[in-house]
């Protein structure tokens, strides 16, 4: 803080404010477009593709969204 700011306590605002970038910034987030994930709509996928001859172990698994699980493909 600043030498002229007066320390209050955080309003219900300010603390769903701080809540909210914490959670954000912790966030999963798809490997494919990145965007935000929802629990209720989770895809696992390979990081190297099955025709390119990789295998389902953990090593080789991402989240993404089921549309980009799907609809993205090299």
């Amino acid at each position: 803080m600043g030498p002229n700011v007066t320390a209050i306590d955080f309003d219900s605002e300010s603390k769903s404010e701080v809540f909210m970038n914490e959670a954000l910034k912790n966030s999963i987030k798809c490997k494919i477009c990145n965007g935000y994930l929802h629990t209720n709509s989770i895809s696992i996928n390979h990081v190297i593709r099955k025709q390119d001859g990789s295998v389902a172990v953990s090593d080789n698994g991402q989240v993404s969204h089921p549309y980009c699980n799907t609809g993205f493909k090299n």
